[in-house]
């Protein structure tokens, strides 16, 4: 019980993430508007009631101090402020735009006050509510109410929630189901809770690295000091590799939802990420343990490489055959796509508040020339497959710059951890951190989980130039959570303080 009562906020956050990702993958308000705003709810309150409280404070102190750091995070202000905007368009509804076949133009209507953010609709306005305001919740909560070993324990649960995913989703494959869940039937490929390919490969290359940074750190933990590899040598061969699973599972996942831009990039992280364990690794161990890491590599592609033989993923080889640098260019680019071009006009005729969540469907049509009428796009069409467009699109700069900056507020803090970390003139005070160990270089100084949080959110980043992952509130709440939790891994820094004959 007292577990319990410990780790209530990390494992509420983590009830978030499953509902998110388990009701249909995220993409269905109609059945998220009942679950996900009350486990919001909850997240706050326990936020505010039960934080994770130190070894020197009782749960008062805990409060204070956790109430404090919120008050004074700007990402708070920052993220009330996004709230706030998104929440105005629900009462200042412009309506859909007419076209007048007398005049033979299309009439935007206004809104009631035109100087504030408006939608088309208030209802399909509000999902775009329902993305951001739990994620960043969940994200602030996690920051402030969970100390290390707290914020260790979720990201390690969020990646055991995609590897029980993906064992769903190979269940499904295997018995050949065109069933969603065996009970909804689609027409379309899907894999797991996911009903369009695009997302579940994001989820499941973001889940991937993720798990390969937890996998990494365990595995070079005993390099660290001679004390931390007694305790290490200490736990079981289970205990020490148990994110084995995830890592490989995660990986086959990314590759079986036919995501093509899925298939490259998680295929792209496992190479930088083999890549930097190697470099990390490589002057700290010896020759024996060089070949037992090539042995190791090998025996890890060969066993991916047999799964995706011996399950023959329909429609796997064809996907793969269309992976070019020319289409790769051509998606990123949106040559030869209307979307991109219909998306910049609306931005700029609507550019500072946007024409609301969900608007750019129902303006695109008088945006398209005739040729773009005759090939348009059904399934699918009504995104920009763009998220940066169609975020400009639908919520013009001030929005766009709102969601950025929220960004980048929680990126920063490790970015500024980095520096610390690789600048020589701070100390370091943890004994499973050494900076002085053999080979002592920056280059260790950085925990494998940081590195592998940075390779796989760029990879979100990346896919959401041709795509939409960050319109998916389960893989915006895992990217959003990964910046919050990977501190849990950053050694405690104090600035070494100069004696007095320097």
């Amino acid at each position: 019980m007292n577990w319990f009562v410990r780790n209530v906020l990390a494992l509420n956050i983590f009830v978030l993430v499953m509902a998110l990702s388990w009701i249909h993958g995220g993409t269905r308000p109609d059945l998220l508007v009942p679950v996900i705003p009350w486990l919001a709810f909850f997240v706050l309150q326990l936020l505010i009631v039960f934080p994770q409280a130190k070894s020197t404070e009782d749960l008062t102190e805990a409060r204070q101090r956790v109430w404090r750091s919120f008050l004074r995070d700007p990402l708070t202000w920052i993220a009330l402020l996004l709230v706030i905007y998104l929440v105005i368009p629900l009462f200042n509804v412009a309506g859909e735009p007419v076209f007048d076949e007398a005049a033979q133009r299309w009439i935007n209507p206004d809104s009631f006050v035109t100087w504030l953010p408006s939608c088309v609709k208030a209802d399909e306005h509000a999902v775009v509510l329902l993305w951001f305001a739990p994620a960043l919740l969940a994200a602030l909560a996690a920051r402030h109410g969970l100390l290390k070993r707290g914020k260790r324990l979720l990201l390690e649960m969020i990646c055991w929630n995609g590897t029980l995913l993906a064992a769903l989703g190979f269940a499904q494959l295997i018995s050949g189901t065109d069933r969603l869940l065996w009970l909804l039937p689609l027409d379309s490929h899907f894999f797991a809770t996911f009903g369009y390919p695009n997302f579940a490969g994001a989820f499941f290359t973001l889940v991937f690295a993720l798990s390969c940074g937890l996998w990494g750190f365990e595995t070079t933990l005993a390099l660290q000091s001679q004390e931390v590899a007694v305790t290490q040598a200490q736990k079981s061969v289970f205990v020490r590799q148990r994110m084995f699973l995830p890592m490989v599972l995660n990986f086959l996942a990314a590759q079986a939802t036919l995501s093509r831009a899925a298939i490259l990039l998680s295929s792209l992280v496992l190479v930088v990420f083999a890549i930097y364990m190697l470099a990390y690794t490589w002057q700290r161990i010896t020759q024996s343990s060089r070949v037992k890491i090539f042995a190791s590599i090998f025996l890890g592609i060969a066993l991916m490489g047999i799964a995706l033989m011996v399950f023959r993923f329909e429609g796997f080889s064809n996907e793969l055959r269309t992976i070019s640098p020319q289409s790769v260019i051509e998606r990123v680019s949106g040559t030869g796509y209307y979307h991109t071009r219909v998306a910049r006009e609306i931005y700029q005729d609507n550019a500072v508040f946007g024409v609301g969540g969900w608007g750019y469907p129902y303006y695109q049509l008088q945006y398209m020339a005739p040729e773009d009428i005759k090939r348009m796009q059904i399934q699918g069409g009504v995104n920009v497959h763009n998220d940066a467009l169609q975020f400009l699109a639908e919520h013009g700069y001030t929005g766009f710059a709102l969601m950025v900056v929220c960004a980048l507020m929680l990126v920063w803090p490790l970015w500024v951890a980095v520096v610390w970390l690789v600048g020589n003139s701070f100390k370091i005070s943890r004994k499973d951190v050494d900076c002085n160990s053999p080979a002592g270089h920056w280059f260790y100084c950085i925990p494998v989980p940081l590195a592998a949080t940075f390779i796989g959110t760029a990879a979100t980043v990346c896919h959401s130039m041709g795509d939409l992952p960050f319109r998916n509130p389960a893989v915006l709440t895992v990217w959003m959570l990964a910046f919050a939790c990977v501190p849990g891994w950053i050694p405690v820094i104090k600035r070494q303080r100069k004696s007095s004959t320097d």
